[in-house]
């Protein structure tokens, strides 16, 4: 079984997104929101997402760093790196977009590699350089432009361990 990965995403409203992860009950569930800063949100998130999933936050939406007990892990961006080892008592993921990103991820619990499909402008590298960052990273989710079964059928026959999504979970 694959590791299935929910990134919220505050565009779209809260309860569809608390809809989407109790229909859908993906492995891990990421809190993530750069548009604004809404404590009992996450509070909310917290008690609701944790029924169903592992449940990790954004370092960027983690304003209250007391609120980080309450979660399994961590994803951090990929300008963050250098902070991995100070989550050694969390589960980290590590955004990555390059080989030297994914080198500097080595300590990551998991790490997201991006974008394997095309996706809201960017061009996929596609499922075959997924594989080789695999053999670097053994617990490679993929991410970026995943928005079907379709896409999801091609991960599951690559190395990653699972796909990380937005849009395949709320559409």
């Amino acid at each position: 079984m694959i590791i299935t990965y929910f990134i919220t995403d505050p565009s779209f409203p809260f309860p569809k997104i608390l809809n989407a992860i109790k229909n859908k009950k993906p492995t891990f569930v990421c809190y993530r929101n750069k548009n604004y800063y809404d404590e009992s949100e996450i509070l909310e998130f917290i008690n609701f997402a944790k029924k169903y999933s592992k449940i990790f936050i954004n370092y960027e939406s983690l304003k209250n760093k007391d609120l980080l007990t309450y979660f399994d892990g961590i994803h951090l961006p990929s300008s963050k790196l250098h902070l991995i080892e100070n989550f050694k008592e969390k589960i980290v993921i590590a955004s990555t977009h390059n080989l030297t990103e994914v080198k500097n991820s080595k300590n990551a619990d998991f790490i997201t590699f991006s974008p394997i499909f095309n996706s809201k402008g960017k061009i996929g590298v596609g499922v075959e350089k997924l594989n080789e960052i695999c053999k670097i990273h053994k617990n490679t989710i993929a991410l970026g432009g995943i928005i079907s079964n379709k896409e999801v059928e091609k991960i599951k026959k690559s190395c990653a361990v699972g796909f990380a999504s937005i849009r395949y979970f709320l559409t």
